[in-house]
């Protein structure tokens, strides 16, 4: 098989089964994500294609690889799996740079955008409450990441607890859209400098702005000021890492779309040193030491749809009922944060960190293995022994996802017990000591 003809099965897949809208940005060098729009799941969906017609086994390793950043490494390694003897080519070449495109969960982050700036406060023990947050599954039986009746009060009560800052609602929901409207812009006219104003918008509605996700609609929390001109906004966006002005008319017509709403006022001057008790407290109400969220609905999503009862989800719908799982993961990176926390303040062996730093990131990749399966389950092209093969490996990563997390939470747990016990927190390490968890 010859990289051209790979090239064009890309581009054929890429024309008739995702219906890629920047064809005509298409060539060798293109890039997938940065050019063609191509997030974690299109790419999935590419190579599932590419698999099914080519013949070629992907292995779980082209899940996560950083250097499948274009057309012409995607053509280069899917060679290398078909003919070993060319993976010193495919080793030769160069990878492109890797965005850095951890997310973990907006709202959170545009709250910790002030603690930040504050040097006698640290933003980090506020992602406890990130890597268990609500997970939701939606009466199509789909995993989601928002819903309407999703609220974050437990966050907002957090941190006026920990951080002396209150989170005030402007959003009124009882009212229309234009009253709304109305609100946000009155109190950017009058907000301090020290205010923070936090509103709900469709990302998906600013093309300009990069969408890793791909998510239509895509609702999520960003910070407004005004600025000199009357036609810009400035827009911060902290968990994309992006800031700069932006187009008023454009923020007010993503903010506008049906499928969005929410906003909130918050003052950097409210903020107060944070107590370790209140740490402690938090951490305590965040920890589910007996049990993993996001993994558990996962598994109740693909059992419904291995499974179905009457009128219930068909097996050809499990890939689209897992779509949202990447905006998902990434708020295991939560993780993270607590153990940068930890080790900063009561220091531990830094290979130890980086080491708990890679397991957090399996447990992050994982998850594609996950739903690679699933969509390959959704093609309607395997046999019975086939689909029950995968199934099998789904609830085998499943378990392992369970075993993962389990061990990070235990030894988040023993570290929290050490701190306590530093700071005479009255929750100290127990007699004996607890074993240390094993990397």
């Amino acid at each position: 098989m010859q990289k051209n003809t790979v090239i064009s099965a890309i581009r054929q897949v890429l024309h008739n089964e995702l219906q890629c809208q920047y064809l005509d940005r298409f060539h060798a060098q293109a890039r997938l994500n940065e050019d063609l729009y191509l997030d974690s799941v299109l790419l999935m969906q590419l190579l599932l294609h590419l698999e099914l017609s080519l013949g070629i086994a992907v292995p779980d390793s082209a899940l996560n690889k950083q250097d499948l950043a274009t057309v012409d490494s995607l053509a280069q390694f899917l060679l290398s799996q078909s003919a070993p003897a060319q993976a010193a080519d495919a080793a030769a070449i160069e990878p492109a740079p890797e965005f850095d495109d951890i997310k973990v969960h907006c709202f959170v982050s545009c709250l910790c955008e002030i603690i930040k700036a504050d040097q006698r406060v640290d933003h980090r023990p506020f992602y406890f409450g990130v890597w268990d947050a609500q997970v939701l599954i939606d009466a199509q039986s789909r995993l989601a990441y928002h819903a309407p009746t999703l609220n974050h009060d437990f966050f907002r009560s957090w941190f006026q607890r920990i951080y002396g800052v209150a989170v005030n609602s402007w959003y009124r929901p009882e009212l229309s859209k234009a009253q709304n409207l109305h609100i946000m812009q009155t109190l950017l006219q009058q907000k301090s400098a020290s205010e923070q104003l936090m509103v709900m918008l469709d990302l998906y509605l600013l093309p300009e702005r990069e969408n890793k996700f791909n998510q239509n609609p895509f609702p999520h929390y960003v910070l407004l000021t005004e600025t000199d001109d009357p036609n810009q906004w400035f827009m911060s966006d902290p968990d994309f890492r992006w800031q700069g002005v932006q187009s008023k008319a454009q923020v007010i017509q993503a903010v506008a779309s049906d499928a969005v709403a929410g906003g909130f006022i918050f003052d950097s001057n409210q903020i107060k040193p944070a107590e370790n008790q209140v740490i402690a407290d938090y951490f305590l109400a965040c920890i589910k030491r007996d049990s993993n969220p996001m993994t558990d609905r996962v598994r109740q999503v693909v059992q419904r749809h291995e499974a179905p009862a009457a009128a219930g989800p068909e097996l050809a719908q499990l890939g689209a009922a897992l779509h949202h799982l990447p905006v998902l993961a990434i708020r295991k990176y939560a993780y993270e944060h607590a153990f940068a926390f930890f080790w900063l303040d009561i220091g531990f062996a830094e290979p130890e960190f980086e080491a708990w730093c890679e397991v957090i990131e399996d447990l992050v990749s994982s998850y594609k293995k996950i739903q690679y399966r699933a969509m390959k389950l959704s093609t309607g092209q395997l046999s019975r022994d086939q689909q029950s093969a995968l199934f099998s490996e789904i609830y085998r990563l499943l378990d392992q996802q369970d075993a993962t997390e389990f061990r990070i939470k235990t030894r988040l747990y023993q570290l929290f017990e050490q701190w306590c016990g530093i700071h005479q927190l009255g929750y100290a390490a127990k007699a004996a000591g607890s074993a240390e968890v094993s990397l």
